[in-house]
């Protein structure tokens, strides 16, 4: 596991006044904690001395030709026991405080694998805190809602890699288009193709030449809006596939592209309990976000 790097005071200080760094720390226990950060690349979410993290991504090389990349401690790609991958020292006596992954979940072929792995070696109370695009401010703005249909089915074939399928929309789907432009008022239904005329066509070479060597080919393999994630999760939830109960639920904020979820691994073992809180908490955040949403719309007419 490797330390934080900076002072408690410094962190406390720095994360006062940096939004995204309070969401993604959100009930880390302070001033010392065990974790786990997913696919932190070469800008891992700073932590302070007394802080210890376990780095994974779905290989140990997964960002290898990035330069300043963070070495990684462990590949999971996100199916089978993630306990297994880190050892029962790594787990220590009662399991992790925390797992963070910003801007990764989105990339996860089976993500509610990722999510049932992640809660098992996590501490009763322990926080898994993310971020996820909102579809609707980048380039994912011209695709569909990811369906709980599409995450069974990646989660009964237990997908270690993006499918075809994922492949195929990453690349055909996605459109020329940012933040930027989608906030000063550009429609992204106008906006081209971000791979052009050859969007089609290479949505297939891609998709097969993925089949004929079985490569793993990173892509968006899931597009959410905060609501369409609580929806998803709602319905996986009933099927007993979701285990999280959610804490927290942040919009993108205006001129970003990112929304925030924290949810915590509840000490209630009893399933009908557990099912109880989870209902709660989702109809709580749902009307959270839908009261945000009319709040904005009067305001924009203001």
């Amino acid at each position: 596991m490797h330390s934080g790097s900076m002072s408690l005071d410094a962190f406390l200080s720095q994360r006062s006044t940096n939004r995204r760094l309070a969401r993604l720390t959100h009930d880390v226990p302070l001033p010392e904690a065990r974790g786990l950060e997913f696919g932190p690349a070469n800008n891992p979410t700073a932590m302070p001395v007394g802080i210890r993290v376990a780095y994974i991504d779905h290989a140990i090389d997964a960002e290898a030709g990035l330069p300043d990349a963070v070495p990684i401690d462990h590949a999971w790609a996100g199916s089978g026991s993630l306990a297994e991958v880190i050892g029962q020292e790594g787990l220590g006596q009662v399991g992790l405080d925390f797992a963070i992954a910003a801007q990764v979940a989105q990339y996860v072929p089976n993500l509610l694998g990722w999510f049932r792995g992640i809660h098992a070696v996590l501490r009763p109370g322990g926080v898994l805190n993310l971020s996820l695009p909102d579809r609707r401010f980048m380039f994912d703005a011209g695709r569909a809602n990811s369906t709980i249909a599409e995450l069974a089915e990646a989660d009964l074939l237990s997908y270690t890699r993006p499918s075809l399928r994922q492949v195929f929309a990453h690349t055909y789907e996605a459109l020329a288009i940012g933040p930027g432009e989608i906030w000063a008022g550009e429609d992204p239904a106008r906006a081209p193709r971000l791979c052009g005329e050859a969007a089609l066509a290479l949505a297939y070479k891609q998709a097969d030449e993925v089949f004929a060597s079985g490569r793993y080919q990173k892509c968006h393999c899931w597009v959410f809006t905060p609501l369409a994630f609580l929806d998803a999760v709602e319905a996986a939830a009933r099927l007993g596939l979701f285990p999280f109960v959610l804490n927290q639920i942040a919009a993108a904020e205006p001129g970003g592209f990112e929304f925030y979820v924290s949810m915590r691994r509840d000490a209630e073992a009893d399933p009908q309990a557990l099912r109880g809180l989870q209902e709660g908490a989702i109809a709580h955040l749902r009307e959270v976000l839908k009261r945000q949403q009319r709040t904005a719309r009067l305001l924009a007419t203001a």
